[in-house]
């Protein structure tokens, strides 16, 4: 153990150590000269393992009393999930126009949802969009062609945002819970 030691250790320091200690004590040796810590030194059973968890539900104010009605409301939205590529989200807003929601929902940077609208790839409940200002509301449903399906040309890959929830928090902000799916197949709109 004192060769470990000794390497690590400054020569006047560890002569100090080492003449005021006896061979049946080495277990407890001290020392105020600091030790780098990947020094291996039997210290017996003196340490204690912390763990510092954070306690965060000490921090959060608690929950406000929901009525039973909102509960309805929000387990029929979680019921009409169908599969794992849907995703209920709730997105902070400035306003309700839909390249916005788009930007927001699917992540698409808007200039590129701006190519989308001028290629005519973006749909509205089914209709093609003809402003990209135009403004949504509760259940719209608002799809992107990706383009045909590779198996079958009737049908195409969108990616949907459905809106199902406005709510005005505040003036500045707009909170819309709305339904994601990036990759869905639906039949092709009419030309």
């Amino acid at each position: 153990m004192f060769t470990v030691f000794r390497r690590k250790v400054p020569e006047n320091i560890f002569r100090l150590v080492l003449n005021q200690t006896l061979p049946k004590n080495y277990a407890t040796i001290t020392c105020s000269y600091k030790i780098p810590s990947l020094i291996p030194i039997n210290v017996g059973h003196n340490l204690q393992a912390l763990r510092y968890k954070s306690k965060k539900s000490q921090k959060q104010p608690p929950k406000p009393a929901v009525s039973e009605s909102e509960t309805e409301t929000e387990s029929t939205f979680e019921d009409q999930v169908v599969d794992k590529n849907t995703k209920i989200m709730q997105i902070r807003v400035k306003s309700l126009r839909i390249d916005g929601v788009l930007k927001s929902g699917l992540g698409i940077a808007r200039n590129k949802i701006e190519t989308l609208f001028y290629e005519s790839k973006i749909r509205v409940n089914g209709e093609k969009l003809l402003k990209k200002s135009e403004s949504v509301q509760e259940g719209d449903e608002i799809d992107v062609i990706k383009g045909p399906s590779p198996t079958n040309p009737d049908f195409l890959n969108v990616a949907r945002v459905e809106v199902l929830a406005v709510t005005e928090t505040n003036p500045e902000h707009i909170t819309l819970k709305i339904r994601r799916c990036k990759n869905l197949t639906v039949e092709n709109y009419e030309q």
